[in-house]
């Protein structure tokens, strides 16, 4: 499709940070943005899947919800829907035919702006077109300088905060706080789901400087968990105020259930402008799907996708393992050579039977070799297999019934591995 053609062609310009490309693209374009009402989601982990729960259950709801996501592990239009639906090619070509004349201009006066902020122009756009009661929005890098960052949101989101994408945001905890920290707004509430004190002592800094409250959800929430298989968890959220009884989540680990007790307080803080039941709450959160999270496509072998491309990621991973029963623990893993490799390998491979190792295309993806010197120091137990297909192949050929298939390492690995296995 043409539209996506030219919106990919736009990596070679690569990442940007700054504001001044997208907010002149913007003007230009009658700065569409200043019409939505955002809820703005940063942090390390959890963005995605804060954002699929607060989309379904407002959606739930009754209400026109626009949620925007990256990077996608289907198909690139799902990083832009309106109430779980993927923007249509046609209007996406329409869009960008709209966009071009305003990008040269930018080109010209500046420089050509980024793929990511001409995605985001063209989202913010779109949403606007549609007339969206709102938008919850997923910070792409860091949030100072994202190209989010140029909303008046409602209320901002800091699921939480670790090492990752330290060559942008920087190399400790602090630096990469005030990174993500930089999408909070004068007088709004900011709720975060973080548990190191250090990241949250400096967030409640930053919302003082900004007048604004900081709420984190291990102070509202206690949770009891129930049931836990591979199609869904069972949990009660215990608050100071209210409680939600019975949840029934089709995402695994309790890390999902740290992110619903997160999506519940964007929904108490915004309640008098967005009223709903709990009902909607209990309803819309049976509902959520995320895909390449966790996510369980088979059973017998039982075959699980997760992208878990960071060391905080994988730690979440190993916790949701160690609650499934399973015999042979067989691991597909790519990983990006920019990533924290050392420490993802750290986390998975002890876990594993079988390391099988290969390559996702992504042109940062690290060599087998290398990936292979870091891997062996954990387990002697390797097959190389060049493509993912072949790696899916052989799994399949060599896994019992009761075994267990973790394809992980990164979303790209996760992209490819699910389409490979969706269609055939």
């Amino acid at each position: 499709m043409k539209g996506i053609k030219y919106l990919e062609s736009l990596s070679k310009f690569g990442v940007k940070p700054g504001l001044d490309r997208i907010k002149l693209l913007l003007s230009y374009l009658d700065n569409p943005e200043e019409n939505l009402n955002v809820i703005h989601i940063a942090g390390t982990n959890g963005k995605g899947s804060t954002s699929a729960i607060l989309t379904s259950i407002y959606k739930e709801a009754g209400y026109k919800v626009g949620t925007y996501t990256s990077p996608h592990i289907t198909e690139f239009n799902e990083r832009i829907r309106v109430n779980n639906e993927n923007i249509n090619n046609e209007d996406l070509g329409l869009l960008v035919k709209e966009l071009k004349p305003a990008i040269n201009k930018v080109a010209d006066e500046l420089e050509h702006p980024s793929f990511f902020e001409v995605v985001t122009a063209l989202a913010f756009l779109y949403y606007y077109k549609q007339g969206v009661d709102m938008v919850i929005l997923e910070v792409g890098l860091g949030g100072r300088f994202d190209a989010t960052n140029v909303v008046d949101s409602l209320v901002s989101v800091i699921t939480n905060v670790s090492l990752d994408h330290t060559d942008y945001l920087g190399e400790t905890l602090e630096e990469i706080t005030f990174e993500k920290a930089g999408i909070i707004k004068n007088q709004q509430k900011v709720i975060t789901a973080t548990k190191n004190k250090a990241v949250n002592d400096q967030l409640l800094k930053l919302s003082n400087e900004k007048n604004s409250k900081l709420i984190n959800i291990n102070d509202e929430f206690d949770w009891i968990e129930y049931e836990n298989n591979p199609s869904y968890q069972s949990f009660d959220l215990i608050g100071k105020d209210k409680n939600y009884l019975k949840l029934k989540l089709p995402l695994l680990g309790e890390h999902q259930i740290i992110n619903t007790a997160t999506a519940i307080e964007v929904i108490e803080v915004l309640k008098q402008k967005y009223p709903l039941t709990q009902e909607n709450i209990k309803k819309g959160i049976s509902k959520v799907s995320w895909p390449g999270r966790v996510e369980v496509i088979a059973l017998k072998p039982m075959i699980i996708l997760d992208g878990a491309h960071n060391v905080a990621g994988a730690k979440s991973l190993i916790k949701v393992l160690e609650k499934l029963n399973y015999n042979k623990l067989i691991i597909i893993l790519s990983i990006l050579g920019d990533k924290d490799v050392d420490g993802i390998v750290r986390e998975i491979v002890p876990k594993s039977d079988k390391i099988i190792l290969t390559k996702n295309n992504n042109y940062r993806v690290m060599e087998i070799d290398q990936l292979k010197s870091k891997v062996e120091k954990y387990n002697n137990n390797i097959l190389v297999k060049g493509e993912l297909k072949s790696a899916l192949e052989y799994s399949l050929k060599e896994a019992d019934y009761e075994d267990l298939i973790l394809i992980s390492g990164s979303l790209y690995t996760v992209s490819e591995a699910r389409d490979l296995l969706t269609r055939e």
